[in-house]
């Protein structure tokens, strides 16, 4: 997520989440959260999946599906967190984190803030960390504009920033960074170029098409809910979950493998002072043979004693750890290409597993049928414009069609008026907007299943799947639908079937 974004998306969130209540925390899927908040219109939820470049973090009123058991570290925050008020947030943006206070738990004195860093996850704290937040220092425009990896010092100008500046005037640019560091931003923006999104940027790209809002929770919301559910819904396949876990852990060790040989490295290159010491005090010391430790005085840094080889004079000793320490800087900017190049890997092995797949030339007939619908006795078709579409063989089918394969956001048709089978429309997130074509072939592909089948017409109801509960003790398929969104009168087609067909 891109720092100026966050900064001001934290800033909404501090006023729309002041005073309310986290009522529950879930764990959809892996790495990503759930809070569930006290809300006067209707159910909230606040959801965060960390991750440096495609870190999410908004405000839906959809509540993702949860595994029926949740992990040890959900019921350890539901203990600590739930039931408790947000209120002021202490804001890191450079770093992309932000606190929020919390109100007193049952020990007063522990777990007062909660903390989302798009680095390292969700964590309960006592006390803000040691130089939180962190200072930001800005360099100067022609910098910003001559340094390619500026961004290593200022993490604040990042790429997409330099790649927008060198396509504006100096005047301009000069004005848009002068109002990133006031942090004044009211306009979001969302590129969408072949059927992918970037993510939302405080400032405009004059050479592409985007969307642009004056909320950064709205712009948030949009992009995450595109975003974050086609990803869980992939995620459900027990596969892509092995590859993402695995690629996580292997990813962990090379970065504990780099902290190590860096702190390896540091520990050489502090002994340069030691070594300086030694040569301060030569003098004394030229004569002296088998010495295993030898106190010394610094110029600068006083009184300290440093480790001999015994087998080595101390002049041996002087020369060998300067010349360890001056290994050690150079080994330094080794580890730093290859921190860079462990994170590049990183950043492209979380794009290709937190990213929805892009359906750029993909054909109708080819959509990819997930596994999960392998067990069910259920018929596939693909609408006209390509919408994968579910329709029960019998009535344990029509069931386990709401039960198993069905996200809340789906459309559910059934024929008005008697018995008939269900058919589910499959979409990628809650705010995709689905053609009349396709409802209509949905409500027909309904109706060919009913009591209506030999009709030339039928009237056929679309809900929500959220709005759709099967009720306890009532036979398989039998539902009850607390709100319609649309009823569908439609001409019954007989060779629909055999069109739409999936191969």
């Amino acid at each position: 997520m891109d720092a100026h974004f966050f900064r001001a998306l934290t800033g909404e969130l501090e006023e729309n989440l002041k005073g309310r209540r986290v009522e529950k925390i879930f764990a959809p899927a892996e790495g990503v959260w759930t809070f569930a908040l006290q809300s006067k219109g209707g159910k909230e939820y606040l959801l965060f999946r960390p991750a440096k470049s495609v870190g999410l973090l908004f405000i839906s009123r959809v509540k993702p599906v949860n595994p029926p058991s949740p992990p040890a570290q959900v019921m350890w925050l539901r203990k600590r967190l739930a039931g408790r008020r947000l209120f002021e947030a202490h804001h890191d943006w450079i770093n992309l984190r932000v606190a929020f206070t919390l109100s007193p738990w049952k020990q007063r004195d522990k777990y007062r803030y909660l903390l989302l860093d798009m680095k390292k996850g969700v964590s309960l704290i006592h006390d803000l960390p040691e130089g939180f937040p962190a200072p930001v220092n800005w360099p100067s425009y022609d910098a910003t504009r001559s340094d390619e990896d500026i961004w290593c010092e200022y993490p604040q100008i990042s790429p997409p920033l330099r790649k927008t500046l060198s396509s504006l005037s100096e005047d301009d640019g000069r004005a848009l960074l002068d109002r990133l560091e006031i942090g004044t931003s009211n306009r979001f923006y969302i590129v969408e170029k072949k059927g992918e999104l970037s993510p939302p940027r405080v400032w405009a790209n004059p050479k592409a098409t985007e969307q642009a809002y004056d909320s950064a929770i709205d712009a948030a919301s949009i992009y995450g809910e595109k975003v974050l559910f086609p990803v869980m819904e992939r995620m459900e396949n027990a596969e892509q979950r092995s590859t993402l876990k695995s690629g996580k852990r292997k990813f962990k060790k090379v970065f504990q493998r780099i902290e190590q040989e860096e702190e390896r490295l540091r520990k050489l290159q502090d002994r340069k002072i030691e070594a300086e010491a030694l040569q301060a005090e030569m003098y004394r010391l030229k004569d002296l043979r088998e010495l295993d430790r030898v106190t010394v005085n610094h110029p600068e840094h006083g009184e300290m004693e440093v480790e001999l080889d015994p087998l080595l004079t101390p002049a041996e000793n002087m020369e060998k750890i300067f010349r360890f320490a001056a290994k050690a800087k150079r080994g330094f900017k080794h580890m730093e290409r290859r921190r860079l190049e462990v994170e590049a890997e990183h950043e492209q092995f979380l794009k290709a597993n937190l990213m929805p797949s892009s359906n750029k030339g993909q054909k109708k007939k080819n959509v990819e049928i997930p596994k999960k619908y392998k067990n069910i006795a259920a018929a596939l078709f693909i609408s006209s414009d390509g919408f994968l579409m579910i329709r029960g063989k019998n009535s344990k089918a029509n069931h386990e069609i709401l039960s198993k394969v069905s996200s809340v956001f789906d459309y559910w048709f059934h024929v008005q008026g008697g018995p008939g089978s269900h058919v589910v429309l499959k979409r990628d997130h809650p705010s995709q907007e689905v053609p009349e074509q396709t409802l209509r072939e949905a409500a027909v592909l309904a109706a060919l299943k009913s009591y209506r089948t030999n009709d030339s017409k039928a009237d056929v109801m679309c809900a929500l799947v959220k709005d759709v509960r099967k009720v306890k003790g009532w036979a398989h398929g039998q539902v009850a639908v607390d709100s319609v969104l649309q009823n569908l009168h439609v001409d019954i087609d007989q060779s629909l079937e055999d069109k739409l067909a999936k191969e």
